[in-house]
C-alpha cells in the first residue's frame, strides 16, 4: 500500500512530485473549478482511496472518494468548483492505492488446469487449511510435490503482474518466509494466481505480458520458507485493507472440477 500527500497551492492546480509513482493523482484547473484526475500506469487494476480537506470548494463526489482503476487508466475522478468565486479556494490531499479491486468477484464456475506438465502427475503434499503453513489469508493454498526444476504452466489465463527469482535459499526457518521466488498473474475477474517456491532464475515471462492457460511460467524449486522442493499455488482477492486473502477454487482432473485433497494424486489434464 503506498500514500501519497500534497498540499495544493491556493488558487493554482499543483500536482505533487514523486520518484516515478505508478499511480498518479494529478489536477487540471479551468475557471473556477479544479478537475481531479488519476493515472494508473500499471498491468493491474488498481484501488484508489483520496482524501480531501476543502476551502470554498464543493465536490461533485461524495468524500472520502474510493475508486477502481483499470490497468493503464487515465480517468476524471471529480470536479471541485468554486462556492463563492470572489473569496481565495484551496484543498490539500493525501491518496493511498494498493493492487487489485476490492470489488474483484471470482469466477467460481472456472475449473482450474493443474499447473503441471499434461499427462504427469503430482501429489498434493498440502492442501486447504493445511496444518504445516495453510491458515489464516493462505488458508486456500495448495501446495504440490515435484522435483525442482519441473515445468509450471499457467493454470488459468491473465497478464503477469509481478514475479520475483533472484532468491537462492530456501529452509523451514521463518527467516526465509519472504524469500521464495514466485510469479503473479492477473485474471479478467480481478482475482490473482500466484505460483511460488520457484527456482532462481527460474521464470520465463515478463511483467506486462499476456500469458494463456497452459502457457510455460517458470520452473519450480525450493526457495523461501520450504521443508523441500514443491510448488506453492494459489488464487487470491485484495480485501479492504490492501491484503490479500485467498479463495478456495476447483482444477480440473481425473474425476471432474474439484477441490483437491491431502496426500492424493491428480494427472493434469
Amino acid at each position: 500500500m503506498i500514500t501519497i500527500s500534497f498540499l495544493l497551492a491556493l488558487l493554482l492546480g499543483l500536482s505533487p512530485q514523486q520518484e516515478k509513482p505508478t499511480v498518479e493523482v494529478y489536477n487540471v484547473e479551468k475557471e473556477g473549478s479544479v478537475e481531479v484526475h488519476a493515472r494508473n500506469l500499471n498491468p493491474y487494476p488498481v484501488t484508489l482511496e483520496l482524501k480531501i480537506e476543502l476551502e470554498n470548494l464543493r465536490s461533485s463526489k461524495r468524500l472520502p472518494l474510493t475508486q477502481v482503476l483499470a490497468p493503464g487508466s487515465d480517468v476524471e475522478l471529480l470536479e471541485l468548483t468554486s462556492k463563492n468565486s470572489k473569496e481565495k479556494w484551496g484543498f490539500s490531499s493525501n491518496y493511498t492505492y494498493f493492487m487489485g479491486s476490492i470489488f474483484a468477484e471470482h469466477t467460481d464456475s472456472y475449473a482450474y488446469r493443474l499447473p503441471y506438465k499434461l499427462g504427469t502427475e503430482a501429489m498434493v503434499a498440502q492442501a486447504y487449511h493445511g496444518d504445516f503453513s495453510h491458515s489464516g489469508r493462505i488458508a486456500y493454498s495448495i501446495d504440490f510435490n515435484m522435483d525442482e526444476g519441473t515445468e509450471i504452466y499457467a493454470a488459468r489465463s491473465g497478464v503477469v503482474v509481478d514475479f520475483k527469482e533472484s532468491f537462492t535459499e530456501g529452509g523451514s526457518d521463518e527467516f526465509y518466509l519472504d524469500k521464495a521466488n514466485y510469479v503473479t498473474v492477473v485474471h479478467n475477474d480481478g482475482t490473482f494466481s500466484e505460483y511460488a517456491h520457484l527456482k532462481v532464475n527460474g521464470v520465463v515471462v515478463n511483467i506486462g505480458q499476456k500469458v494463456r492457460v497452459g502457457q510455460l511460467l517458470a520452473y519450480s524449486g525450493s526457495t523461501g520458507y520450504v521443508t523441500g522442493p514443491h510448488l506453492h499455488f494459489n488464487v487470491k482477492k485484495v480485501a479492504r485493507d490492501g491484503s490479500f486473502n485467498t479463495l478456495p477454487v476447483k482444477f480440473r482432473t481425473q474425476n471432474g472440477a474439484i477441490q483437491l485433497k491431502e496426500k492424493e494424486r491428480y494427472k493434469a489434464l
